[in-house]
């Protein structure tokens, strides 16, 4: 989910806020003395850097071992597995 940063209106006082981006509009709605800042470029978080082939899961290379059996002997050095 991305991280926004506010900034109240009242005091100056800055808040970092994981939202939705779909209950972003509702978020300000609610809260009209927070006002957007950006102190650093926009991110999204994720699950701690983990590779994607390890966030896959077993099923994932299980496909790769189908996709590279069926390649060219030449070629199945290009798909990766765990």
């Amino acid at each position: 989910m991305p991280t926004y940063d506010f900034q109240n209106k009242e005091t100056g006082e800055v808040e970092e806020r994981i939202l939705k981006i779909s209950e972003y509009d509702d978020f300000l709605k609610d809260n009209p003395q927070l006002k957007r800042v950006y102190l650093t470029a926009p991110h999204i978080d994720h699950d701690g850097g983990q590779s994607v082939l390890s966030r896959a899961g077993s099923g994932w290379k299980e496909v790769q071992d189908r996709i590279k059996s069926g390649m060219p002997p030449k070629d199945r050095s290009n798909i990766k597995t765990k």
